[in-house]
């Protein structure tokens, strides 16, 4: 067993050190997701994402920074122990103020792309209920996150040259969620089961005096098999609102394209005592691809897999690449979206996903493509 400085103090929740977790299962993990967008400029999404995996002894981080049609990717991984910092290789992330302001920084390395921003909060975190699904007797999903709105300032580093993000046009939202989901499959493990959803919303979006997250899987219209919603105030406001009963959409998506491609649409709140929250959405230009950091594996490299003491490697896309982007966008997008509610403009992003036999939304489908 490994002592680390957390387990100086009175933190913890079993009768072990904070190096190890309470299950043996090698799909234990906790993960941060960042994501900043440039709501002015409309095409400029910076995903970044982090996590531990105690029992595959795996710390890792990837960058994904699509912007004017090019996305770049970076995926770091190390050996968890005996480091405990968060961080690995050029990344690395500073807690400043819990559930306030965090400080992430990528040093110079091969992609190109280099930044040191700080997240500041303007919403207070949302904490969605448990997550619990079982596939063939085995508990698949035994997790639960927190979500939280915010601004981003800093400097972002590219090959085209420096950006520097100002809180006004710079907005975020992360997400940091630990527990067991399942991990990517490899050679010998039992046959994989296909999800019980056929659509997918995921869903931080924030307004001036007020942020939502949905998070939604529906096996059928209407039919949700995990519905995880609510409504968060500023920062600091005290102010509260109804729960969240249900949700209801009506989106818009580009025909044709060659990976489902959102153009904008309606989501419906509806709120314990009867009200309900009508937002409408604008899809622009930005989107950042999650394939580039590992989500669902990326040309061998699979999230948690363990990859030695120090790996790194980059690429490049051409997003204009029709042939390539189902490859790139099939794991799913942080689309970067505007929203409008009574006269009130905000932005957020959406992450979504349809697969064939939903029952609605052909037209988001991708044409069949050729043998």
């Amino acid at each position: 067993m490994h002592l680390s400085a957390a387990d100086e103090y009175f933190t913890h929740q079993t009768s072990l050190p904070h190096a190890m977790v309470a299950t043996s299962d090698p799909s234990w993990r906790e993960r941060y997701w960042v994501s900043f967008q440039d709501t002015r400029g409309g095409d400029t999404v910076l995903t970044l994402g982090m996590g531990k995996y105690p029992n595959q002894d795996v710390f890792e981080a990837f960058v994904c920074l699509s912007s004017n049609g090019i996305q770049r990717n970076l995926r770091l991984s190390r050996t968890l122990l005996p480091d405990d910092s968060m961080g690995v290789g050029s990344f690395s992330c500073t807690v400043v103020e819990p559930l306030r302001e965090l400080r992430f920084r990528l040093e110079e390395n091969e992609s190109g792309v280099g930044f040191d921003i700080t997240f500041d909060a303007t919403m207070e975190p949302l904490l969605e209920g448990r997550f619990f699904q079982v596939s063939r007797a085995r508990v698949t999903y035994d997790a639960i996150r927190y979500v939280q709105h915010g601004r981003a300032r800093g400097t972002l580093h590219t090959p085209e040259g420096t950006i520097e993000l100002t809180p006004d046009r710079w907005w975020a939202e992360r997400d940091h969620s630990w527990g067991t989901r399942p991990l990517p499959r490899a050679e010998g493990m039992p046959p994989g089961t296909r999800p019980e959803w056929k659509m997918l919303l995921f869903a931080p979006l924030q307004l001036p005096d007020f942020a939502v997250h949905i998070y939604l899987q529906e096996s059928e219209p209407g039919q949700p098999v995990h519905l995880s919603a609510g409504i968060v105030p500023p920062v600091g406001s005290g102010k509260e609102f109804p729960a969240i009963v249900g949700v209801e959409h009506d989106l818009q998506w580009v025909r044709d394209a060659a990976a489902p491609t959102l153009a904008g649409g309606r989501i419906a709140l509806l709120l314990h005592g009867g009200d309900r929250i009508d937002l409408q959405i604008r899809a622009l230009e930005g989107r950042a691809h999650l394939r580039g950091g590992g989500y669902e594996g990326w040309n061998g490299w699979m999230q948690g897999q363990w990859r030695g003491d120090s790996t790194a490697e980059h690429d490049e896309w051409d997003l204009s690449d029709t042939a390539s982007f189902y490859r790139y966008a099939k794991a799913g997008s942080d689309h970067l979206v505007e929203v409008t509610h009574d006269g009130a403009t905000g932005y957020g992003v959406i992450e979504y996903m349809v697969l064939p036999g939903y029952g609605r939304y052909e037209e988001a489908l991708p044409p069949r493509r050729k043998q």
